[in-house]
């Protein structure tokens, strides 16, 4: 583990990590490049078998800056994402992933709208890029968001997280935290969860008062490819996501809108889990478990018109794509300053 910084970071950047040699690098580089400095970065390894570890190490004893915690199977980024908080010194927390790349000027730029709007939440748009072949850009905040700083309300976020949902997928955001927020309600990632985690610490803190404002600016570059798992959906995962929504249904809330939404949430991961189970019987040749399943939901047929089947598990993300020459030429910049 690295010495960790002098002085009081203002921004604790957390990063959970298991077997991303490939990419880390560019990773943990993007970070130690922002143009705000005083941050630290805590790096918590979820017991990789790569190189992952030994280049962190490497990387951190030229910048102290890096902490690196490794030696322990955590079993899944909620539970390395809460002993990285435990770790954070920091008066805001950022999310990023060990796989993905951020802009240099993100974290300042974050910082000061948050302190401007009073926010204890704030998300940029998200640029997502496919890492095989050419680069091809699609970004996740839709509609007004888009185009203007916005507050969003717990409704709208729960709204925004639909499973097979079009629109803004703001669960896939990642967030700068006031930290104080997290520590007065006592919030936590929840363990259970292997996606869909970011989701519902936001949700929880949003529930508990917190002021959540968005920026329309895209620069969290987010890296799709074959060995990620918060694109991938499967039976644990959903029921996980469904359990997640219930406890949510059976929290008290003055609020009419919010409880609907939560109820819309459910009724939408439900519907994913009959729809899972409809391309299982399918693989199976199963036909009348697949009609069994049809007709406990009609609503799934739709379903069946994404495209790419076979490949289900990537249908999560945002379906609005959208050329941007200029974020293709930043990615593009940023990787050869960070992945070289």
């Amino acid at each position: 583990m690295s010495n960790a910084p002098s002085s009081t970071p203002t921004i604790s950047v957390i990063m959970a990590n298991y077997n991303c040699e490939a990419y880390l690098k560019g990773a943990i580089r993007s970070v130690l490049n922002q143009t705000l400095a005083n941050i630290e970065l805590i790096l918590v390894d979820d017991g990789s078998s790569d190189g992952s570890v030994a280049l962190a190490e490497e990387i951190a004893q030229q910048d102290p800056r890096l902490r690196v915690f490794s030696g322990t199977r955590f079993g899944g980024p909620a539970p390395v994402r809460n002993h990285a908080l435990d770790q954070a010194r920091g008066e805001w927390i950022a999310i990023v992933d060990s796989d993905d790349l951020i802009a240099p000027q993100r974290l300042e730029h974050m910082l000061e709208a948050a302190i401007s709007t009073k926010a204890d939440i704030m998300i940029d748009d998200l640029a997502i890029f496919q890492n095989e072949g050419e680069p091809d850009i699609t970004t996740m905040l839709d509609g007004d968001l888009k185009d203007r700083p916005g507050r969003i309300m717990e409704s709208e976020y729960i709204k925004a997280n639909m499973m097979y949902g079009r629109g803004s997928q703001l669960g896939y955001a990642k967030p700068l935290i006031r930290r104080s927020s997290l520590d007065t309600n006592n919030i936590r990632y929840n363990e259970s969860m292997r996606i869909g985690e970011d989701y519902d610490l936001i949700v929880r803190l949003l529930s508990a008062g917190a002021r959540m404002m968005s920026l329309p600016e895209a620069m969290y570059f987010y890296r799709k490819h074959n060995r990620s798992i918060s694109h991938r959906l499967d039976a644990n995962s959903l029921d996980a996501l469904r359990a997640a929504a219930e406890a949510a249904m059976c929290q008290p809330t003055p609020h009419a809108e919010v409880t609907a939404a939560h109820a819309a949430r459910l009724k939408s991961i439900r519907r994913a889990i009959v729809f899972d189970g409809v391309i299982e019987a399918l693989k199976q040749k199963n036909i009348v478990r697949t009609l069994m399943l049809f007709r406990q939901d009609p609503t799934v047929l739709p379903l069946l018109r994404l495209p790419l089947l076979g490949k289900l598990q990537k249908v999560t993300g945002n379906p609005f794509a959208r050329s941007d020459e200029d974020l293709t030429a930043e990615l593009q910049q940023l990787r050869q300053q960070c992945e070289a």
